[in-house]
């Protein structure tokens, strides 16, 4: 529920898939709530159109009350064509799927940006770019990955107009005519470099791992294989499967074993399995290089880059990009108030939560990404919506009813005879 005054229960700031999933929970348990962003606005405005989402469509659906209103039922009530595994999802689908997810379980998403957060006398203070300012007793901040994208040490070398990075995508209009290298080895790499080539641009790929790897292809797996690596939302293994279905546990493991199992070796870097044909003998690339040095010359890119035997080899490109991830460090989301970032208690940059999501700030709560180094590497999936959303809105309501008016009951004015 929704409403204009200043002064709400609780606050959602982000209305991607994180986002949207809660505020459906909430508004099934009339929660007062209100939830600020542009609906799946990085996945319409910082992914380049034509991608391929990397996860299976099975597991790329947002979490609604009564988990009716999956990816699969959205493409069969339009007659689109779906398959759990073996066909891709494109980007374009997904974000069809979650604005209609937004128009069905949250109609009155509010379109404006967080500038300031604050603390107040029991309370949090947050300060719109329309200058609404919203005092909350709940935040919960669902920001996604995009404030969090990370740049080698080179990038700073050079001027904004010849290197970007992969979160910037978008249209890729303004490569167009231009000699482009990407450098990186992950999914973004990879989807990237291969529009880029079917966009008939020059590109070339610079990794420092000496193979690109990709996700295995749909294949019919034997009930032995299954039972050895069982398959889950976010990959195959006893470990990644227990990690996508028991979140609550993994917040109760050891900080170092949790941050192990965030950044798991087996969840990449890795191209997804549909674009390895895209990219695998059509694309130059150039692997096991180490940029040692990057400068300009001509308003060209000069790389120098190094292989492992010491061989030095000197590139030039119009445009780089670095399609080198990302690393949550909430430093460096601007709205937070240095009062609120000076009591944030942080596991290698990411907020220690509780087993609600909250923080060391008491009412400040993260879901999505940004929770993946207290609950694990499902965070970083969509699936990883369904816990969060569950959880939080059943604890929410909980913890909310005390401020709740009880129910009056008056007596009546006067006797009523039979």
């Amino acid at each position: 529920m929704a409403r204009s005054s200043t002064f709400v229960d609780v606050a959602i700031i982000g209305a991607g898939p994180y986002g949207l999933s809660l505020a459906a929970h909430l508004r099934r348990r009339a929660v007062e709530h209100r939830i600020f962003g542009e609906p799946m606005g990085p996945w319409k405005t910082n992914m380049p159109p034509g991608m391929l989402l990397k996860s299976y469509p099975w597991a790329t659906s947002l979490s609604d009350p009564d988990s009716e209103f999956d990816l699969k039922r959205f493409c069969a009530e339009r007659a689109l064509p779906y398959h759990d595994e073996l066909m891709p999802l494109p980007l374009s689908r997904f974000v069809d799927y979650g604005e209609a997810f937004q128009s069905r379980y949250v109609p009155a998403v509010e379109r404006k940006s967080l500038i300031r957060l604050e603390p107040g006398a029991g309370f949090l203070r947050a300060t719109f770019d329309d200058g609404e300012t919203v005092e909350a007793r709940r935040v919960v901040v669902s920001v996604g990955l995009s404030p969090f994208k990370r740049l080698p040490p080179e990038a700073a070398l050079l001027p904004a107009e010849l290197c970007s990075h992969s979160s910037e995508y978008g249209s890729l209009d303004g490569l167009d005519g231009r000699e482009v290298v990407v450098v990186g080895s992950g999914s973004s790499a990879s989807d990237l470099a291969a529009l880029i080539h079917e966009r008939g641009i020059s590109v070339s790929l610079v990794a420092r791992r000496p193979k690109l790897q990709f996700a295995d292809g749909p294949r019919h797996r034997s009930w032995l294989s299954r039972a050895i690596a069982p398959m889950s939302g976010i990959g195959h293994g006893w470990t990644l499967a227990t990690c996508a279905k028991y979140p609550q546990l993994i917040q109760h493991l050891s900080k170092d074993l949790r941050i192990r199992l965030a950044n798991h070796r087996a969840l990449g870097p890795l191209g997804g399995a549909f674009v390895r044909d895209r990219v695998v003998g059509k694309i130059p690339a150039l692997l096991g290089q180490e940029i040692r040095h990057v400068g300009t010359h001509n308003g060209k890119v000069m790389l120098n880059l190094v292989d492992p035997c010491g061989a030095e080899r000197l590139m030039k490109a119009d445009h780089v990009i670095f399609a080198t991830g990302y690393k949550i460090d909430v430093s460096r989301l601007r709205f937070l108030n240095p009062a609120l970032l000076q009591h944030l208690q942080l596991v290698d940059g990411a907020p220690q939560l509780s087993a609600h999501y909250e923080a060391t700030v008491p009412g400040l709560h993260f879901i999505g990404p940004a929770a993946a180094n207290s609950f694990g590497p499902v965070c970083r999936f969509v699936c990883g919506t369904d816990h969060s959303a569950r959880h939080l809105a059943r604890h929410l309501s909980a913890v909310l009813a005390r401020y709740r008016p009880a129910l009056q009951l008056r007596p009546l004015d006067r006797t009523v005879l039979p």
